[in-house]
């Protein structure tokens, strides 16, 4: 089975050290670091690469490898000051990628909602909507490509980037030097896909016939529409299959670290021992996944 790793939201408010410890206890081997977080370890100057070579190595000490930085944020805050101010946050980020060793930075691509970035809105859906990502993914690209690094777009059901036709649309619009995709599936999942067992293969090979091959990072977590709304839960916690999704993951990317995220610390365990029944079940069904993808 793949790799596992931890975003580390997972352990909110932890030091670096105690972090790492903990994940290591759960054979946990790569982190998603999301460097403005308090990791009490010079807090006070949070893009200094003197304080990423000493978080390095905390990690190190572990056996924990920084598989990628979070730079998450709303890419089209409708708040045009707000907007450039995250921008100029997240360009000092990916010029941090090496120091952090790594060559990767993800965020998802947000919303023009006037309120909230996770709320579904007709703008969204716009071609000025499409060209203002386009602009704003060619700026951030071009900077992760000056500084050997990757900018990895995670897409979302209710974001400007909600399709993973769209997300390959993007990939040959811009071409994919400094630029990639996260495999998280369960952000595109729609009602729809989640009807049943085979509208999930169906909506899983095109996510996989799209995003695949420039995705070098999957995430681990659920998919759960409700009388709320569309949420991305932990895993167990949604409606999608996770026999499916470790089917494709062991076919397709057998080598992409998968990354838990959206868990409690407590749920850790939980949540791994799902996954990894899911890969037993898959080891037993690898032909489905084959046929899927050929079909």
């Amino acid at each position: 089975m793949n790799e596992l790793g931890f975003m580390s939201y997972v352990y909110m408010g932890f030091s670096a050290e105690a972090m790492a410890e903990e994940a290591g206890k759960h054979g946990l081997r790569y982190v998603q670091l999301d460097i403005k977080q308090k990791l009490q370890v010079m807090d006070d100057e949070p893009f200094s690469t003197a304080r990423a070579d000493k978080i390095c190595r905390i990690f190190a000490s572990r056996g924990i490898q920084i598989v990628g930085l979070s730079g998450y944020t709303n890419l089209l805050n409708p708040n045009l000051a707000k907007r450039e101010e995250k921008l100029v946050q997240l360009e000092k980020m990916i010029d941090l990628c090496s120091a952090y060793g790594t060559q990767y930075i993800a965020t998802e691509t947000g919303s023009l909602h006037p309120s909230n970035a996770w709320r579904d809105y007709e703008g969204n859906r716009s071609p000025e909507a499409w060209e203002q990502l386009l602009a704003i993914t060619q700026r951030l690209q071009r900077r992760a490509a000056e500084n050997n690094a990757v900018l990895l777009l995670e897409g979302f059901a209710l974001n400007v980037l909600a399709e993973p036709k769209q997300a390959q649309r993007l990939l040959q619009e811009l071409g994919t030097e400094g630029l990639g995709m996260i495999m998280d599936p369960f952000n595109y999942l729609t009602v729809q896909d989640l009807s049943g067992l085979e509208a999930q293969r169906r909506a899983m090979t095109e996510i996989f016939d799209c995003i695949a091959g420039q995705s070098p990072i999957a995430h681990a977590k659920d998919s759960l529409y409700s009388d709320e709304g569309f949420t991305t839960p932990r895993v167990g916690a949604g409606q999608a299959d996770w026999n499916v999704y470790a089917e494709f993951l062991m076919k397709r990317l057998p080598d992409v670290p998968l990354i838990l995220e959206h868990a409690k610390p407590e749920e850790v365990e939980e949540c791994l021992q799902l996954i990894r029944q899911a890969f037993a079940a898959a080891g037993e069904a690898k032909p489905n996944a084959r046929d899927a993808h050929e079909a």
